[in-house]
C-alpha cells in the first residue's frame, strides 16, 4: 500500500511495570472505541489503556479480567445491532480448552506450575472434573486433557464464553455456558478442531442482521486457518465452516493464525497474519513466507487476497509485525500494528493508509 504511513507508538508493553513479566506481554491487542485491551503474561491477565487527549494512558487499577482463562483470548467488540440496549453494547468472546494441566507430555508438571494454568490451582471445581482425551491436529505429539463444555466452569475453562460489560470494563458472562468447544463438530473435510489460543473476530453484521465469528481451525499437521459461524442470539451458533480464499490456500504448508475481520462500509475487510512452515519434525518447523495479508470480501464468507503488508521481515512464529486491530479514522484506516511481539521490545504502533486507497481495493 503506498500511502502505508508509521505514525506512534501507542502502547508500549515493556514499560518498568509489572506488566512486562514474560515474553506474551501484550498479547492481541485491541482497540474498542475509546479503549485499548491487551493480555499480560504473569499472572495472565486482561489490562485496558483509556483513550486521554491525542494519545493513551493506563489507569492505576487497569486490570479488568483475572482468575479466568478467558484472560488468554479475551476479545471485546462494540455490539452495533439496533435492537441491543445501550448498557449492553460491549460484549467480548474469551475461554480456554484446558483441563487440570494441557498436555501429557513428559514435562506435564511444569506445565501445571506455568501462569496460564495457575488459575485453576485453587479452583475446587477442577480438580473433581473428568478430563476428556484429544489429540491436536497441528501438534498431534501433545495429548491435550480437556474439560467437558456441557457445565458452567468458574475459570472459563471449558472453551469458549460470551461475556457482557458494563461501561467496557466490569463484565459478567452473557450466558452460562459455553457457544464453542474443541469438540464442536464442524463443516469441513478435515479432522479439524475448533483453537481458542488465538485472537476471535466477532462483530453484528447489519448485512445479514446477524453476528458472525471468526475462530481457528486447527486442520492437520502445521496447518491452520480461519473458521466462521453465524448467529441471531449469541447463544445458538451454526455449524462452523471454513472461509472459502482466492487464491485457494495452501492447505500442506498455509497458515492463517487470526482474521482480524471487521465490516468495511457494506463490504468486509481483514488482516490476517499468514506464515508458512517446513514440518521437520513433529515438534519442529521452519517458518517462512510471514506477512500480513489483505483480505476483503462481499459476504463475510468468500475472502479474495488484495495485497500484503510487513513482508517476510521475520521467520519466526508470529514474531514479526502484524495488524492486531484497525478502525476507520476520517480520511484514513487506521492499523495498529503489534511490533516486537516475543521479544523485549513489544509494542502496538499506529499506522495509517489513505481510505481512498483502501476503497479502491473493492472496485
Amino acid at each position: 500500500m503506498k500511502s502505508l504511513t508509521r505514525c506512534e507508538e501507542v502502547v508500549n508493553f515493556r514499560e518498568k511495570t509489572r506488566e512486562c513479566k514474560g515474553i506474551l506481554a501484550g498479547q492481541y491487542p485491541h482497540v474498542v472505541e475509546d479503549k485499548i485491551y491487551y493480555q499480560m503474561e504473569t499472572p495472565k491477565e486482561v489490562h485496558y489503556a483509556q483513550r486521554s487527549g491525542a494519545g493513551y494512558r493506563k489507569p492505576l487499577y487497569n486490570n479488568i479480567i483475572k482468575k479466568s482463562l478467558s484472560a488468554h483470548n479475551f476479545s471485546v467488540f462494540y455490539d452495533s445491532n439496533p435492537n441491543t440496549p445501550d448498557d449492553e453494547r460491549y460484549k467480548a468472546v474469551g475461554g480456554y480448552h484446558v483441563g487440570r494441566a494441557s498436555v501429557k507430555t513428559p514435562w506435564t508438571l511444569g506445565l501445571h506450575q506455568a501462569s496460564l494454568y495457575g488459575e485453576l490451582n485453587d479452583c475446587e471445581i477442577s480438580s473433581d472434573l473428568d478430563v476428556v482425551e484429544f489429540k491436536d491436529p497441528v501438534w498431534p505429539e501433545f495429548t491435550k486433557l480437556l474439560f467437558h463444555d456441557d457445565f458452567y466452569h468458574p475459570r472459563h475453562a471449558n472453551d469458549l464464553y460470551i461475556f457482557k460489560l458494563h461501561n467496557g470494563i466490569e463484565w459478567t458472562e452473557y450466558h452460562d455456558k459455553p457457544i464453542f468447544s474443541t469438540l464442536t463438530e464442524c463443516e469441513s473435510p478435515y479432522e479439524e478442531c475448533l483453537a481458542f489460543d488465538t485472537h476471535p473476530s466477532i462483530f453484528y453484521d447489519r448485512n445479514q442482521d446477524d453476528y458472525i465469528i471468526y475462530m481457528r481451525g486447527n486442520l492437520k499437521l502445521g496447518v491452520r486457518h480461519v473458521m466462521y459461524s453465524r448467529s441471531k442470539d449469541l447463544v445458538n451458533w451454526s455449524k462452523p465452516k471454513l472461509i472459502k480464499t482466492d487464491p485457494s490456500f495452501d492447505f500442506d504448508r498455509g497458515n492463517l493464525y487470526f482474521m482480524c475481520a471487521k465490516p468495511y462500509a457494506s463490504k468486509y475487510l481483514a488482516f490476517p497474519p499468514h506464515f508458512k512452515n517446513e514440518i521437520i519434525s513433529d515438534s519442529n518447523r521452519r517458518y517462512y513466507d510471514t506477512k500480513t495479508q489483505i483480505m476483503i470480501s462481499d459476504n463475510g464468507e468468500r475472502w479474495r487476497t488484495v495485497g500484503s503488508l510487513f513482508e517476510g521481515q521475520t521467520n519466526g512464529h508470529m514474531d514479526f509485525p502484524h495488524v492486531a486491530s484497525f478502525r476507520v479514522e476520517d480520511d484514513k484506516v487506521a492499523l495498529y500494528v503489534h511490533e516486537g511481539f516475543l521479544s523485549t521490545q513489544g509494542k502496538l504502533v499506529r499506522y495509517t493508509i489513505d481510505k481512498e486507497e483502501v476503497d479502491a481495493l473493492f472496485r
